[in-house]
C-alpha cells in the first residue's frame, strides 16, 4: 500500500521526529546507534541486560491514540493519527462476490512500520526517566536501545543487584510492558560482557571469536571462491559479508576499512569473471 507507507513517512518526518526524547535512548535517532548504547557500559564490574516481551504489540491502539492527544492534536486528527499507525490482525473473508477483511485482535504498533520506532521512543520517555532514577539512586548506569535494556555498575553498585531488579519489575509492570523471562542476564567482569552484540569489558568491540570465523570467511572466498560459503541467514554471502563489515567499521573503523576492502577486491574478481 505505496500511499499508506508514504503517510506513515509523514507522521515521523513532521510530527514524532520533532519531540524531544530521554538521553537514555539511543534506538532509532539520529547520531545514535548500538555503540554510544554500549559506550556508557564499558569497564564495569557487572553488566545487566533485559528484554521486552512482545514490545510493540503491546503498545496499543488507545495508547498511540492518547499519545497523539497529548502532542496537542484534537480528537478527530489523534484518531487518524493513530489509525494510520496502527494495525489489527484481520482475516479475509469472501462473500456474495465481495472480499472482505474482518478484524480478529485490538489494533496494535506494529513492527516494521516507518513510524513505530518513533512512536516507542515518544511513548518511554516517561519510563526511561523512571528507570534512570531507579538506577542512579543505587549506582548503577541505564540505556535502552529499542526494547534491550541495559544497566552497570562498580563493585559497589554490584550489591543491589536484587534492589535494582525490584525497582525495575516494578516500573516496567507499572508502565504496562512485560520483560522477557528468558533473555536476562547478570554479565561479571570476569566473563565477556556485552550490549546490544558490542563487547563493553574495555572499550567498544567485536566478539573475537566471530572476528575470527569472519576473516576466514574472507580468505576461503579470496581464494577458493562463494560455492557453499555463507554468513548469517543470507541468501547472497557477498552481500551479507558487506553487511557485517559495515558493522565493523561502526564499532572500530580501521579494521573495518580493511574487510571493506577486501570484499571490494572479492567482488570485482568474480565480477569480472562472469
Amino acid at each position: 500500500m505505496p500511499r499508506l507507507k508514504r503517510a506513515q513517512y509523514w507522521v515521523p518526518a513532521n510530527i514524532l521526529e520533532k519531540i524531544p526524547l530521554h538521553d537514555a535512548a539511543h534506538g532509532f535517532r539520529q547520531g545514535r546507534s548500538i555503540v554510544t548504547n554500549a559506550q556508557p557500559h564499558c569497564r564495569s564490574h557487572v553488566v545487566i541486560n533485559h528484554d521486552f516481551k512482545d514490545f510493540f504489540p503491546t503498545l496499543k491502539y488507545a495508547r498511540i491514540r492518547g499519545l497523539y492527544r497529548s502532542l496537542g492534536y484534537g480528537e478527530q486528527v489523534a484518531t487518524i493519527l493513530a489509525l494510520l499507525t496502527t494495525k489489527a490482525e484481520v482475516q479475509q473473508v469472501d462473500l456474495d462476490g465481495d472480499r472482505y477483511y474482518v478484524k480478529q485482535s485490538e489494533r496494535y504498533l506494529p513492527q516494521g512500520v516507518p513510524s513505530s520506532p518513533a512512536l516507542t521512543n515518544i511513548l518511554c520517555r516517561r519510563f526511561d526517566t523512571r528507570l534512570q532514577g531507579a538506577a542512579r539512586s543505587l549506582g548503577f548506569r541505564y540505556s535502552r536501545y529499542a526494547d534491550d535494556l541495559t544497566f552497570s555498575g562498580s563493585r559497589e553498585s554490584a550489591r543491589h543487584l536484587r534492589k535494582l531488579q525490584w525497582r525495575l519489575e516494578s516500573i516496567v509492570a507499572d508502565e504496562g510492558f512485560h520483560l522477557h523471562p528468558e533473555k536476562s542476564r547478570v554479565l561479571r567482569r570476569n566473563s565477556q560482557q556485552e550490549v546490544t552484540g558490542i563487547v563493553v569489558n574495555d572499550r567498544p568491540s567485536i566478539d573475537r571469536k566471530t572476528l575470527r570465523r569472519f576473516r576466514a570467511l574472507l580468505h576461503q572466498l579470496e581464494h577458493h571462491g562463494v560455492e557453499g560459503r555463507s554468513w548469517g541467514n543470507s541468501p547472497n554471502v557477498l552481500n551479507a559479508a558487506r553487511g557485517y563489515a559495515n558493522f565493523v567499521v561502526m564499532v572500530d573503523a580501521h579494521k573495518g576499512r580493511r574487510y571493506l576492502e577486501q570484499i571490494g577486491r572479492i567482488i570485482k574478481k568474480y565480477c569480472y569473471r562472469s
